[in-house]
């Protein structure tokens, strides 16, 4: 009996030294908490994820627009044919309203720069989204700011 209960103890001191409560013996290899830092991992800033969002709901209105704009001017030179003249194309409703979907677009940008900017400034956050949604923003606002100059100085 003496060597049975001998057997348990030995194996119960084993088990609980065998790695199980040692966080480390998990392979939970965490560097050791900096001073200043919190022991959590970092959120994500709430800016940036409204700039990456807006930077999408831009990119898909931006690409909705285009697709529209098309296919309505091309069914109406299809049915009106070469009669057409470029004030006629200028004022017609298709272009109005996906130039005015247009410049909705670029706002909805001009507030994704700025919320992304905002996402870049906040402390003790992640900033992966505040830069993707500031670099996403700012790519159509400078692509509008470089088709207008390209008027400008090519005609």
């Amino acid at each position: 009996m003496d060597h049975q209960n001998t057997n348990n103890s030995e194996m119960n001191n084993t088990s609980s030294h065998s790695g199980y409560s040692d966080p480390n013996a998990l392979g939970n290899t965490f560097p050791p908490d900096l001073p200043g830092t919190p022991a959590e991992r970092l959120k994500h800033s709430g800016p940036g994820i409204s700039s990456f969002i807006v930077g999408l709901v831009a990119l898909l209105g931006h690409i909705a627009t285009f697709v529209l704009l098309f296919l309505a001017l091309n069914n109406t030179i299809q049915l009106l044919g070469s009669s057409l003249s470029r004030e006629d194309l200028a004022f017609h409703p298709a272009v109005v309203l996906s130039s005015l979907a247009f410049l909705v677009c670029l706002v909805l940008n001009l507030s994704g720069v700025i919320l992304g900017i905002i996402g870049l400034v906040l402390k003790n956050r992640r900033k992966v989204f505040a830069i993707i949604g500031l670099i996403l923003n700012a790519l159509f606002i400078l692509l509008f700011v470089g088709l207008i100059l390209r008027e400008i100085y090519l005609t």
